[in-house]
């Protein structure tokens, strides 16, 4: 059985204090950033990227939101500045897990396997619809976690 993939449009929607907009001006902020006001979030993204990195920056966008906000600071002494890297790592490894799923994922590269071969970042990324930078932090997944074989 496939898991149901997750959609971050349906998900922002679903957000009673949150506010999504397109705007151009994301591209600023590496395609989107999250900011909170009085108790009500905005989730900003740049129409002009493709789709597949849309989704991706909507994504890890909406973790933040859901962890409670993005941790920046432009003038951050270095331990603000690990900690900030040690969020957006754990932020960007919560958006492969939601948009990969696992069970698919280890489908994927048993079937690959099965046939004499593997599967790279490029592959997973066309197959989940995904940049290849979340296939990678998908794949090292796999490699870290213990596949559970029996369907989900």
């Amino acid at each position: 059985m496939t898991e149901e993939r997750f959609d971050p449009w349906r998900a922002a929607e679903q957000q009673d204090d949150l506010i999504l907009a397109l705007d151009p001006v994301a591209a600023l902020m590496g395609g989107g950033f999250h900011a909170w006001r009085n108790g009500i979030a905005v989730i900003v993204v740049d129409p002009t990227m493709p789709a597949v990195d849309q989704r991706a920056v909507l994504t890890h966008e909406l973790v933040h939101h859901e962890r409670g906000g993005a941790v920046e600071r432009v003038d951050a002494p270095p331990a603000w500045l690990l900690m900030v890297d040690r969020e957006e790592r754990a932020v960007d490894r919560e958006v492969a897990r939601r948009l990969v799923p696992s069970a698919e994922l280890w489908a994927l590269i048993a079937e690959r396997a099965a046939d004499g071969g593997g599967v790279d970042a490029a592959e997973v990324a066309d197959h989940f619809d995904v940049p290849r930078w979340v296939a990678v932090l998908a794949i090292e997944r796999f490699v870290t976690e213990q596949p559970d074989p029996s369907p989900s």
